[in-house]
């Protein structure tokens, strides 16, 4: 399996090998001598279109020199482009959309059995509505992804993915809680990461209200959690009741990912982001108030159409202002069907970089600051991964630190740390997106 994208995708690949695993398949790690490659792909902008295919020509390669028997492709790119995949690539033994679960054992079997079949759904769902089912861990055994709902409601002007996820489907509460109790009690999960295309909507398909308070309160209760996090959060939906159950659970961690995605109210009503710079720093300014030490993380977009040099200043101004803990930035990708398409005022490319580089150019200055306030510091770290060069060595992460996307903490210790286990740890250093230290207490 060759799992490409975001989280959500890679629960969808942990959910396809459970089902093959149970169907009698054995899951191995490298595709040279496999029988069959799956992959799982991205669509969202054009660069994860050409991560997609380059991963897809080059499993065919493997394929045609005789290293593989049978190439599988699956979800966002086959659910986005289909008929197109099945025509420009022949040599890929079958197609899975975005919502194979139930689907993926028949195709990976038919493929083998040398036929070419596709499984593609007009209207895709979130996967096991019901009862949690087999997942294969992709993930370290002390961390896992679980995915409340898939699609979304917003309608973002540059998002193509409503159009390849659907509307909102959310997994009702009661399945999301049996699933996080499974993977505590069989995996040994001690981190649950919860995502979704929006979680701050979960619920209101189901229950006509959001109900991710809820969810996150009941996931709050569950025995062996350390740590229990939220991304994927759109701004519009971070009210009181979220950020009381944040404050007040000791399980949830003190961090929360919310997309800003711009910060010039121009530029966010053309986004069809539903929210002003105003209320941004209402929020922020809550959510501070009520937990000062809180760890956000934003996104932002830049090179969007119509963004004048004026626009991005204020972006700039507003992030210098604000000073969020953790930023991750895009430049626009013009996504064919996406409502902004065919918006006028196109940026050139050479000024969009020219914008990015400037915005991570602050980010890291920021960074570096907010880094530089955890010096003497104690903090309790989880700790991944030993250092395979030095037995004194091991990386963790603080609670303000999602796995891959935010920074780590390297960690010295003269004694043997495991993998999971949490540690309190004093920062000696600081760099501009991570932390070093040495242990102090167990």
């Amino acid at each position: 399996m060759i799992s490409l994208g975001c989280p959500r995708t890679l629960v969808d690949s942990e959910v396809y090998l459970g089902r093959l695993q149970q169907k009698g398949f054995r899951v191995v790690d490298d595709a040279e001598g496999s029988s069959a490659v799956i992959i799982n792909t991205c669509s969202f902008i054009q660069e994860s279109v050409k991560e997609s295919i380059d991963t897809i020509l080059r499993a065919v390669e493997l394929k045609k020199q005789g290293k593989v028997k049978a190439v599988v492709v699956a979800g966002c790119l086959v659910q986005r482009f289909k008929q197109e995949l099945i025509k420009e690539l022949p040599e890929v033994d079958g197609f899975v959309g975005v919502d194979g679960f139930g689907d993926i054992e028949t195709v990976v079997q038919q493929a083998l059995e040398g036929t070419h079949p596709a499984s593609l759904r007009p209207r895709p769902q979130v996967p096991h509505q019901g009862t949690p089912v087999a997942r294969t861990a992709l993930t370290p055994s002390h961390y896992a992804y679980l995915k409340i709902s898939e699609g979304c409601l917003k309608g973002c002007s540059f998002c193509i993915i409503p159009k390849i996820k659907g509307p909102l489907s959310s997994r009702p509460l009661e399945a999301v809680v049996a699933e996080a109790r499974q993977l505590v009690e069989e995996r040994g999960v001690r981190e649950l990461i919860v995502v979704g295309q929006d979680t701050s909507d979960y619920g209101v398909d189901l229950y006509g209200r959001p109900r991710i308070a809820e969810l996150l309160g009941a996931l709050a209760k569950i025995g062996g959690l350390t740590w229990i996090r939220l991304l994927y959060c759109h701004p519009r939906g971070v009210g009181h009741d979220l950020i009381q159950t944040i404050r007040d659970e000791p399980a949830i961690c003190k961090y929360l990912d919310m997309a800003i995605e711009h910060a010039d109210d121009g530029v966010l009503a053309s986004m069809n982001r539903g929210i002003t710079q105003g209320r941004l720093r209402e929020i922020v300014h809550t959510l501070r108030e009520q937990m000062p030490s809180i760890a956000l993380r934003t996104s932002a977009i830049v090179g969007f159409p119509g963004e004048t040099e004026a626009a991005f200043e204020n972006l700039l101004g507003f992030l210098r202002e604000i000073q969020f803990d953790r930023l991750g930035a895009f430049r626009y990708s013009r996504e064919e069907g996406s409502a902004s398409y065919r918006f006028p005022d196109q940026v050139p490319a050479d000024i969009a970089k020219s914008r990015y580089d400037r915005l991570m150019q602050l980010q890291q200055e920021i960074a570096t600051q907010v880094n530089a306030r955890m010096l003497g510091r104690r903090c309790d770290v989880v700790i991944d991964e030993a250092d395979a060069s030095d037995p004194t060595q091991f990386v963790g992460r603080t609670s303000a630190d999602c796995p891959e996307v935010d920074g780590t903490v390297f960690v010295h210790s003269t004694q043997p740390l495991a993998p999971g286990g949490f540690v309190s740890v004093r920062i000696t250093d600081t760099y501009e997106y991570d932390l070093v230290g040495e242990v102090v207490g167990t």
